[in-house]
């Protein structure tokens, strides 16, 4: 059965048996206005020559969006990945990803208020009352990393009456969660809430050598929210935010998958060079993974009339901290064998049992005939640290002009200092526990090997403004600009020391590579940089009819350079300068001299460049039948000079996370999406994006051009319907949601049917081929049945209830011969309770 067919047909059966039932007679009802905000003021959404997802408080209950996922399932062009830690959400908007480990790809505003850490979108959507998702570059209102589009939340706002709610739910893996708000007046013009929320859960998924089936993928989350409102003066009023959260999870739930071509055809072992969308998942690590992130966000916004317009005044500070340390990947390159722990650790009864082919271990010849996963059940691939902890302050004034003139304008400043302490760490696992840190020295647990340690520094200035001008009562021409100047320091805090473990066999004399390519520096230098970007926008609106109106916009987008870990460029240079691409030749040595194409990889620098964008847009929006059919669609192409990617390389000296750019990119495509009131009980909805992208030119491998721009499905679409009933006589309501959701095929790096060279290349192993290192088409279908009365309600849901088998992600790493990959959760099901004592 094809991979959507499940899903369509359960929508499908749906949607005929409600067409066919007759109810069409019923024309009373009519789809509700939706007001906007995404040009910094409130508009109607036809108003606004854009596309714009917008999702009601309604529509947030009815299709049970609580996280991020849930609403970009449903959203045409856009699509996620979430896999390395609780942070790590990468967001896809028209084929421009968010790149792990760069800033963000869109802009967050949530009550109006700038987010600059790109992590601030993973968390719980609690008393979330709008969604707004903007597509295409949003720079000129919203300045740098908004060179996709911008995400606009809108929350719960406290009343002048009391409001008490109560939310629980559970599900299955053990899954629960709750919920409490109280909101309303505090006396004078002064309005509160106070708000906090909990989600926990075991994981679907278990670890076969430790046991357990809750230390791979589990995740809890609580948090508390609380907010002010004054009235002040004549029309004004100050909104006073501060939430406080927690993240304890799992991180780095991958498994291996080789793409050792040669070595498949001519061992004759075709597990060799996998089908990675077939892959067996085995979660066999002995170190349990913890990831824990703290958050706290505090803003203040004032908006006070001044005859002239609006002024709104900004400010607010944002601080986290985030580390995870899990399993290591160092046994394939026998780093650590000869340690005292690796040594006792070789049990080959245990490592026959637990190890999935084509690993294994051979215990009369030890590691020199073994062939060891990462992750595996030894301490023979010692453990991985990671931490990025960041605060900011960030402040903006903007003046906007009433609503009601012809000519309607804003203009505004803004400002944010961000720092930025990132530390990749490598080192050995003595079987003692770990201590959480970057640098562990020699005598402690869990002693460090490779150290990347870095403070980042940015400081950002710019200004910006817009004019919109009503030529004619039905045409509206607008223009928009923003200058973003980002001035970046980074300071490198590793000692130049040696590894720390006796008995370690890695390549370099020193924690950080950059301390071998030049004997005598006594410390890793400071660097700076500056980035700046003009960012201009024209847009034209055409209210055709009452029915019709036409848009189009022509604008750029910006997201700043920065720095890599320091010693980056030094790491791949030692290892992979050496690894040439020819013509296949299985028998060692294969390192040939490297020139031009010829080279496997080059470009990667410890410094990366600004990305551009430029992007022309043309589109429609519909409302038919008397307003009961919503119809739109768009059409786009866009060009993106140094498109920021993410690499990673594992090898002897351990792993590696890197930023480097694509030099040119092509994207283009189309979509269209409906919302359809069919009966006064039954809406069917639905949209469909088709994107096209294009590597045009890439000089670190110039052989993948032509290639598919990675982290960007073939297509996105869903397609539900939702039936409204009334039960009994008693205000009783029956609501009936069916979502499906619809991705394509996805290329997760730009190396995919090439035949390139590996560090296993030298021993015999032959090139690497990658065509099978991609993600298939997939498609997920959710159910929620709800029984809604006056005060209370009670929902029945079910998450991938066909229980699709997809991936999440592929990370290929070319050098290293193989990709890691991270499975998605099966079927789920649940129920939720809420009361209100209004």
């Amino acid at each position: 059965m094809p991979h959507f067919a499940r899903p369509t047909t359960v929508l499908g059966l749906a949607i005929a048996s409600v067409l066919a039932s007759g109810n069409a007679a019923a024309q009373s009802a009519a789809l509700p206005e939706i007001v906007v905000t995404a040009r910094q003021r409130a508009e109607r959404i036809e108003d606004v020559p854009a596309t714009v997802q917008a999702f009601t408080a309604a529509e947030i209950e009815s299709a049970g969006i609580e996280r991020p996922q849930d609403f970009i399932a449903l959203t045409p062009g856009v699509s996620q990945v979430q896999t390395a830690e609780a942070g790590d959400l990468q967001v896809v908007i028209r084929g421009i990803n968010t790149g792990r480990d760069a800033e963000t790809n869109f802009a967050l505003v949530v009550d109006g208020v700038l987010q600059t850490n790109p992590n601030a979108l993973n968390q719980e959507l609690s008393n979330v009352t709008q969604i707004e998702v903007l597509k295409g570059p949003q720079g000129a209102l919203y300045g740098r990393n908004a060179l996709a589009g911008a995400i606009i939340l809108t929350t719960r706002r406290p009343g002048d009456e009391t409001e008490v709610e109560l939310s629980a739910g559970y599900g299955t893996d053990n899954t629960y969660k709750g919920g409490f708000y109280i909101g309303g007046a505090l006396g004078g013009t002064a309005r509160g809430s106070l708000s906090a929320y909990t989600r926990k859960t075991d994981g679907q998924f278990e670890n076969s050598f430790l046991g357990c089936d809750d230390c791979v993928d589990y995740f809890e989350e609580s948090g508390v929210v609380g907010r002010l409102l004054f009235n002040v003066g004549d029309g004004g009023e100050i909104d006073i935010k501060a939430k406080a959260s927690t993240i304890d999870s799992g991180a780095i739930n991958f498994n291996a998958s080789l793409a050792l071509a040669e070595a498949a055809a001519f061992l004759g072992v075709p597990v060799f060079q996998e089908d990675a969308d077939a892959h067996p998942f085995v979660y066999i690590n002995n170190v349990r993974p913890v990831n824990e992130q703290d958050n706290l966000n505090l803003s203040i916004k004032g908006e006070f009339d001044v005859g002239l317009g609006t002024l709104t005044a900004i400010a607010a500070y944002n601080d986290q901290d985030n580390f995870f340390l899990t399993d290591g990947t160092s046994a394939a390159f026998f780093l650590y064998s000869a340690t005292a722990s690796c040594t006792a650790s070789n049990d080959a009864r245990m490592l026959d049992t637990a190890l999935p082919a084509p690993f294994f271990y051979a215990p009369s010849g030890g590691f020199v005939t073994s062939f060891l996963p990462p992750y595996s059940p030894t301490t023979c691939d010692g453990y991985q640290y990671q931490s990025r902890n960041q605060t900011d302050t960030s402040l903006e004034l903007r003046l906007t002009s009433p609503d009601d003139q012809r000519v309607r304008w804003l203009a505004g400043l803004y400002y944010a200092d961000i720092d930025r302490d990132v530390v990749v760490s490598q080192g050995s696992d003595s079987g003692a526990g770990f201590v959480n840190s970057g640098f562990v020295p020699t005598g402690g647990p869990n002693p460090t090997d490779l150290l990347y340690d870095d403070s980042f520094g940015s400081t950002v200035y710019a200004g910006f403004g817009q004019v919109a001008f009503d030529m004619t009562e039905s045409v509206e021409l607008a223009f928009a600009a923003r200058y973003d100047q980002e001035e970046r320091d980074v300071d490198n805090n590793v000692p130049r020391v040696a590894p720390q473990t006796p008995g370690f066999t890695g390549s370099s004399s020193f924690i950080n590579p950059a301390y071998d390519v030049d004997p005598l520096l006594t410390e890793i230098p400071s660097r700076s940089l500056d980035f700046d970007q003009f960012q201009p926008k024209v847009s034209l609106n055409w209210e055709v009819n009452e029915d019709w109106s036409l848009f189009t916009s022509y604008g750029y987008g910006f997201r700043s350079g920065g720095f890599n870990s320091q010693g980056s460029s030094a790491t791949v240079e030692a290892f992979y300068s050496g690894l040439c691409r020819g013509p296949s030749q299985f028998v060692p040595p294969f390192f040939p001299e490297c020139t031009g194409d010829n080279r496997s990889l080059t470009g990667v620098s410890d410094d990366y460049e600004k990305e551009v964008s430029k992007a022309f847009e043309a589109g429609f929006k519909a409302k038919l039948l008397d307003n009961r059919l919503s119809l739109n669609g768009a059409i786009y192409h866009t060009q993106v000079d140094d498109m920021q990617y993410f690499n990673f390389f594992a090898g002897p000296f351990g792993l590696l996370r890197v930023v480097t750019n694509l030099d040119e990119v092509t994207i283009q495509g189309a979509e269209v999406d409906f919302r359809w009131l069919a009966t006064d009980h039954v809406t069917i909805l639905g949209g469909y994006a088709y994107t096209d992208g294009e590597i045009d030119r890439y000089d670190g491998r110039p052989y993948t051009e032509g290639n598919e721009v990675p982290y960007v499905p073939e297509y996105t679409g869903n397609l539900g319907i939702e039936l409204r009933f009334s039960v009994g006589g008693g205000g009783l309501e029956l609501i009936t949601r069916v979502d499906g959701s619809f991705v394509g095929e996805t290329w997760f790096h730009p190396v995919q049917d090439e035949l390139v060279p590996n560090l296993f290349t030298g021993f015999g192993f032959g090139q690497g081929e990658f065509s099978k290192q991609n993600r298939d088409a997939y498609a997920v279908a959710n159910l929620r049945i709800a029984l809604e009365g006056e005060r209370w309600g009670v929902t029945a849901w079910g998450r991938n209830i066909t229980d699709e088998d997809y991936l999440q992600e592929v990370i290929p790493a070319p050098e290293f011969g193989g990709s890691f990959i991270h499975d998605s959760q099966g079927d789920s099901y649940g129920v939720d309770l809420h009361y209100s004592f209004k």
